[in-house]
């Protein structure tokens, strides 16, 4: 029973603060909201008490939200700013979806007597500016595309969407946004020069240009690995390849010998020819030490490659560079690994590490330089990510 009480109790309370808030707000003015808030409330249901308080504000609220909105869509008409257009036309879409949410709820009974909550169909005001913000939409979106501005063009794709969601068959619209997406484009070119005496591995220079490793993607940037014709690009990726050097194959040898004494068991302890008894008369044992020893020979394979350039960034509309970053990658190959003759136990840990391991193969000159790629991305998706 209590629990029953307590629930009627937070339902009571929070009826009240709701009431109270949707109060608030339509002394400043916000209809929409206090009108908002009590339709919830309503909704929850609540005691025919608190229905006495709740109702007559309710149906204020409800008449004070469609004439506010009314009076505001008669104001942005009678300025005539085809501008205006989408103002009307979403102001009419949220006043009949708070009108048809109240429909299913009517009729209304307050002591007995129905209540007043006018509802209109507006259906065909709702259509009629529909069609003006289609028009005003689409004829907006020609201006911007003729300007050729590519920020102007943006916003006319954007536009054309709406327009595709209002009247999907409307016109050209289909195409005018195709055209605007290709127009209001940036066109990147991304252009390797080597400067070196050496030739770039084909899949370090593939890799370089493959932007989606870059992590760029753009719906408004697109990146040419090679020069299209018919294309007009706004920035050029300059990549300058100056240096690379990769060093010879390494064998760093060194020998080592190793000596200890390890137990080696036990055996029984002697005197005289005889076994000495502990003070149970159990003969005394005692541990076995051996001497072992091993030679190692340890070798470090290396080998090092060193990658340098620069890249730039140009607006190709002016030709001026806006943006570089150099370009600096190392690389290096390491494998140590060791091989013993002797007995392994006179190894410590490490050297016991080093003689599980194997000579590995040294990678070629085209695998040292292609690893050093990872690096010369990283700087330069830095410089890329500033502009797009």
């Amino acid at each position: 029973m209590k629990k029953i009480y307590y629930l009627i109790l937070i339902v009571l309370l929070a009826s009240c603060s709701s009431l109270k808030k949707a109060e608030k707000s339509m002394l400043t003015g916000n209809y929409i909201e206090a009108y908002d808030l009590l339709l919830k409330e309503y909704r929850k249901g609540m005691s025919a008490k608190n229905m006495d308080k709740f109702l007559p504000t309710f149906q204020k609220a409800y008449m004070q939200m469609v004439k506010a909105q009314e009076t505001s869509i008669d104001h942005l008409k009678d300025a005539q700013n085809p501008a205006y257009s989408g103002r009307i036309y979403e102001t009419l879409v949220n006043l009949n979806q708070r009108q048809e949410k109240l429909r299913p709820l009517l009729p209304i009974y307050h002591k007995g007597k129905e209540m007043v909550f006018t509802t209109k169909n507006y259906q065909p005001a709702l259509l009629q500016a529909k069609n003006n913000y289609v028009a005003y939409l689409y004829q907006s979106s020609i201006k911007n595309i003729n300007i050729g501005n590519k920020s102007d063009i943006r916003s006319a794709y954007q536009d054309l969407k709406k327009i595709q969601q209002l009247s999907p068959d409307y016109k050209d619209v289909n195409n005018l946004i195709e055209q605007a997406h290709y127009q209001g484009t940036e066109f990147v070119l991304i252009q390797i020069e080597n400067r070196t005496n050496q030739i770039i591995p084909k899949r370090l220079e593939k890799d370089l240009k493959q932007m989606n490793t870059y992590g760029l993607d753009n719906f408004w940037t697109e990146f040419h690995q090679s020069q299209q014709e018919k294309t007009m690009y706004d920035y050029l990726i300059k990549l300058d390849i100056e240096h690379i050097l990769v060093s010879p194959e390494r064998l760093n040898n060194q020998r080592h010998t190793f000596e200890r004494e390890i137990k080696d068991g036990w055996e029984y302890v002697y005197s005289n020819g005889r076994k000495i008894l502990d003070s149970l008369g159990k003969p005394l044992k005692q541990d076995k030490y051996i001497k072992v020893s091993a030679r190692v020979d340890e070798t470090i394979q290396e080998k090092d490659a060193l990658v340098q350039g620069r890249a730039e960034l140009i607006n190709l509309k002016n030709n001026q560079v806006i943006d570089r970053q150099k370009l600096n990658s190392e690389f290096g190959f390491r494998n140590h690994f060791a091989e013993i003759i002797g007995d392994r136990r006179a190894l410590d840990n490490h050297m016991n590490q080093l003689v599980r391991n194997r000579f590995i193969p040294f990678p070629s000159h085209e695998q040292m330089v292609y690893d050093c790629g990872e690096q010369i991305k990283a700087q330069l998706k830095q410089m890329l990510k500033r502009k797009f």
